[in-house]
């Protein structure tokens, strides 16, 4: 910047003393020492940065190029919580007027010269302030975007023109209102493009100042700064004006070193070294900037300066995002790495642009992968059982056409001959053409769950079994009685036929219709034993279609003598044209007669005439239903629902099972179970899906 040298500003930064990790990552209190170390510190950094400044001018005319005091102000500001504000400007008046009146200024003037310097900084710092709600970091591009333009530009802009009109007014120098603005914005613009970024960048409380390094990277910075100081020496100050202008770019590799290996401090304190050497050649007659007049001598230095600043501020930043997305990357890939691991996921990608391929450890051993092979799709098919193949090449077909995400299950054929259950998830990504270019992909070994679950069914299937020959064993005496009918009646007819054989002449007609009666006896006796066979038989289900009037009609055959043994009188109400279901018949008898009974034994206590049982079946949408309505005592008024707990019995002797092992049938046929009181007993109702929807999307 370039400024008369009686017009000085004034500040002195805040260190990280100031600061704790509060979401602004700025100090919230501070006791009285903190206030008068900072204090201290404004007044010194305000003296020094005059100083600075002053050392910074043309001899042996008052132009100086860089005015430091105004951006330490700025800085200190932007380090320390608003309700502090007044401290800073309070430490840097002394500071301002000893200062001041060093250089013999009216004190009008010293005043004035105060309020234009305080609200340039008040201005950049209110402004970023706005844009930035925390603290401000530097590391992000948007930072240094709103720092430039508020701080560097915005402030010195607007303060200018108080600035000038103070000059103007006091009538000191004999430069015109425009001649001063223009002095005054250029000096303290490019003071601010300089020592800000340097005082924000080292008093970063998140980046220690000692942190730790190794020894490489303190020889790195070391030669680094070394080599560019003595090149700034040789450029700026040995060299004469009249050297090759191609020269200023000497320092251009070294700078883009330091912003790229040494972030944001290395680029400032480069910036900042450059700019110190360059403005000391040109106050002293050296080097490239050296014109006829001071003030074009001092425009070239700053715009050599800010050309330089710009560019090496935003480029640390950018290496810093760059830096910080990559360890966040990094961070994640271990997470995910140690999830991956923790719970046994192989994960994959192929990219199909590049045709490369990449597969974590547990995918190559689980899909049995050298630590070299690359993975393919048809790698990854010829690994897939054969059975199951086609269907997930199907799942992947249609979902890159989409594209979609996926999610298969399948089995895996090992080399070893062994067969693993996975469940694979996979999502293609596109690009600028909406065209498929890499696969991301997972897959969990499920071959434990799918084990435990065949173990569970097989063990619920044995319960239901027990269940089933637990009923039996109550339906005994009427199966018995159904038996001895059709044993009786073979007795009676073969004793019949015995003594036709002794009768003279034999009448043979009535002796074939005596055989014919016997056989029928016989297969009704036959069908009564193969359906107890049946029901209570060990085995996997076997689903059929099959009409549910035909099962609840062989119900009531098994159930006849026991409904007339209790007394109880049946009534069914089937819809005609019943659709058929998709079912094992088996498991629906047992569901059948499990309400049926309950239903007959909850009307034990009442008299024989309300004895009534109602069997409906009837379509409803696109379900059958099935219905058994009693004239019982009902069911528990408070929870109806509880009689499908398990081991929940309103019986004696109940053991609380049948109802929760005929839910969880029909439920495994996508059905659903139901029950309600009706006032003058209770009915309970199951439906079922018609057709091949009655198959569920897993086995209860």
């Amino acid at each position: 910047m370039e400024e008369t040298l009686p017009e000085r500003g004034w500040s002195g930064p805040l260190t990280g003393r100031f600061r704790n990790a509060d979401s602004l990552g700025l100090a919230q209190t501070l006791n009285l020492r903190q206030l008068l170390y900072g204090a201290f510190l404004v007044f010194a950094g305000y003296f020094l940065g005059a100083e600075l400044g002053f050392a910074l001018t043309f001899k042996p005319h008052a132009v100086s190029v860089l005015w430091p005091p105004n951006s330490i102000l700025l800085a200190a500001l932007l380090l320390t919580p608003g309700r502090w504000w007044w401290v800073v400007l309070l430490a840097a008046f002394p500071a301002h007027c000893l200062v001041e009146l060093k250089s013999d200024v009216p004190t009008t003037m010293v005043l004035c010269w105060f309020v234009s310097n305080s609200l340039e900084a008040l201005i950049g710092a209110s402004a970023i302030r706005y844009f930035i709600k925390g603290q401000v970091d530097l590391d992000r591009i948007s930072h240094v975007a709103i720092l430039c333009l508020c701080g560097v530009f915005l402030g010195p802009f607007l303060s200018s023109f108080l600035d000038s009109a103070f000059v103007v007014l006091n009538h000191w120098g004999g430069d015109s209102y425009w001649g001063v603005w223009r002095i005054r914005f250029s000096s303290n613009a490019l003071a601010a493009l300089v020592l800000t970024p340097l005082i924000l960048a080292w008093v970063d409380g998140r980046q220690p100042l000692h942190r730790k390094l190794s020894r490489s990277s303190y020889l790195e910075a070391g030669g680094l700064f070394i080599t560019l100081f003595v090149l700034c020496l040789i450029v700026f100050n040995r060299l004469s004006p009249d050297a090759a202008s191609a020269l200023l770019y000497a320092p251009l590799p070294l700078l883009l070193w330091a912003a790229i290996r040494f972030n944001l401090r290395g680029a400032t304190t480069a910036i900042a070294t450059v700019t110190f050497f360059a403005i000391w050649g040109a106050t002293h007659g050296h080097g490239p900037f050296v014109a006829e007049s001071v003030r074009e001598s001092a425009f070239h230095v700053q715009l050599f300066v800010s050309f330089m600043s710009l560019p090496l501020l935003f480029l640390a930043a950018l290496t810093e995002e760059r830096n910080a997305t990559k360890e966040t990357l990094e961070e994640r890939e271990e997470r995910l790495g140690l999830a991956a691991e923790t719970a046994h996921l192989a994960l994959w990608t192929i990219d199909f642009e590049r045709g490369t391929s990449w597969i974590n450890d547990k995918g190559r051993e689980l899909f049995g992968l050298g630590p070299d092979e690359p993975l393919s799709r048809e790698v990854f098919l010829d690994c897939v059982h054969p059975e199951d193949r086609e269907r997930v090449n199907r799942a992947i077909e249609y979902a890159q056409n989409e594209p979609q995400s996926f999610e298969v299950e399948y089995r895996l054929l090992r080399a070893d001959g062994m067969t693993r259950w996975l469940i694979s998830r996979g999502r293609y990504l596109c690009n600028s053409l909406g065209e498929a270019s890499e696969l991301l992909g997972v897959a969990i070994d499920v071959t434990g769950q799918v084990k435990a679950n065949l173990k569970l069914r097989s063990q619920q299937e044995e319960l239901a079994r027990l269940s089933r020959v637990s009923v039996m064993g109550e339906l005994t005496a009427s199966l018995a009685h159904e038996l001895n009918q059709p044993l009786t009646a073979i007795a009676s007819n073969a004793a019949a036929g015995k003594r036709f054989l002794k009768s003279d002449p034999i009448d043979l007609k009535l002796f074939q219709e005596l055989l014919e009666d016997v056989f029928a006896d016989a297969r009704r006796a036959g069908a009564v034993i193969h359906g107890i066979r049946q029901f209570v038989r060990k085995g996997e289900e076997g689903r059929i279609s099959l009409n549910l009037n035909d099962v609840i009609v062989e119900v009531l055959r098994l159930l006849h003598s026991n409904v007339i043994s209790r007394a109880a009188t049946v009534e069914t109400r089937l819809a005609p044209n019943l659709p058929l279901v998709l079912a094992d018949p088996i498991r629906m008898q047992q569901v059948l007669i499990n309400l049926v009974v309950n239903a007959i034994e909850a009307m034990e206590e009442m008299p024989v005439a309300q004895r009534r049982v109602i069997i409906s079946t009837e379509l409803s949408g696109t379900q059958v239903q099935v219905a058994v309505r009693d004239f019982g005592l009902g069911l528990p008024i408070e929870a109806p629902e509880q009689i499908f707990a398990h081991f929940f019995s309103t019986k004696p002797n109940g053991m609380g099972m049948g109802l929760p092992i005929a839910r969880g049938i029909i439920e495994a046929h996508g059905g659903e179970l139901e029950a309600e009181n009706l006032g003058d007993g209770a009915c309970v109702s199951f439906c079922l899906p018609t057709g091949q929807d009655s198959r569920p999307s897993s086995e209860a």
